[in-house]
């Protein structure tokens, strides 16, 4: 099993992640499904003592048809919804995920979409026959990307994620430590260019030949913004500084969007 993955930009520009391995995924599994297992117990202790009180008071009686349709409905949503509300909310991550840094993300390097999720998801009651995640699991064996059914039904890979580093952090401080910096074009950017930029600056360490990468991506930034004021201002910063400034002023232009 290949434990890296190359994902080509539509710039041609090519970043490496790293697979999450069988090992890493069955653990964070395994921390879902014990605070899933959790929820259900809370679940049951509600529907017992409900059950205790509709012995000796009415209203208590009246109300457990509907606490038990409440109830059921509680445990399909426990099992069913758990891992869908998370990889949205936390952006392809869910508890166990983040405790060992994984995070789905579509083929081509993209984030989760909400359609992606419930496909994935939807195919995770296949994944699980016969017990235990038995069919996922040797899907999991016979490919090099440790994918199971559910990440072939949605074009999703579960990748490690390693030197984090958040939008937010990017977009504390400027890079050159002045003044945020307004610049012209920044309209013009689609969400694709930032997540190209975010991807680089997060990895530029481990890239090789990262200067040579950082400018080619600058210049397919700048042409797109086309724009005198930028192109003037990149000229006197250098190339990281200059990326982490439109990283800054993409995210004030739109309201600072939470990343992950």
């Amino acid at each position: 099993m290949s434990n890296s993955y190359i994902i080509e930009t539509p710039e041609n520009i090519a970043f490496n992640y790293d697979v999450a391995g069988i090992g890493s995924r069955f653990l964070a599994t395994l921390i879902d499904s014990l605070i899933q297992f959790g929820l259900y117990l809370v679940a049951m202790i509600i529907y017992y003592v409900a059950d205790a009180l509709g012995v000796t008071h009415a209203i208590a009686r009246d109300l457990q048809p509907w606490l038990a349709a409440f109830i059921i409905i509680l445990l399909f949503f426990i099992q069913f919804g758990y891992f869908l509300l998370f990889e949205l909310v936390m952006h392809g991550q869910t508890p166990g995920k983040r405790l060992f840094n994984l995070q789905v993300v579509k083929e081509n390097g993209y984030p989760l979409s909400a359609v992606d999720s419930i496909l994935r998801n939807l195919v995770r009651i296949i994944d699980f026959f016969p017990v235990g995640y038995g069919v996922g699991l040797v899907a999991m064996f016979l490919n090099d990307r440790a994918r199971r059914l559910g990440d072939f039904a949605a074009g999703t890979i579960v990748i490690k994620l390693r030197n984090d580093v958040k939008l937010d952090d990017l977009a504390r401080q400027p890079a050159d430590g002045g003044p945020a910096v307004e610049l012209g074009g920044i309209e013009n950017l689609r969400p694709s260019d930032i997540e190209t930029v975010v991807a680089y600056l997060r990895r530029r360490d481990e890239i090789r030949e990262a200067g040579k990468l950082g400018l080619t991506i600058a210049q397919a930034v700048r042409r797109r913004m086309n724009s005198e004021q930028t192109e003037s201002y990149a000229l006197d910063i250098s190339t990281d500084a200059f990326l982490s400034t439109v990283v800054r002023a993409y995210r004030r232009a739109h309201g600072k969007p939470r990343a992950e």
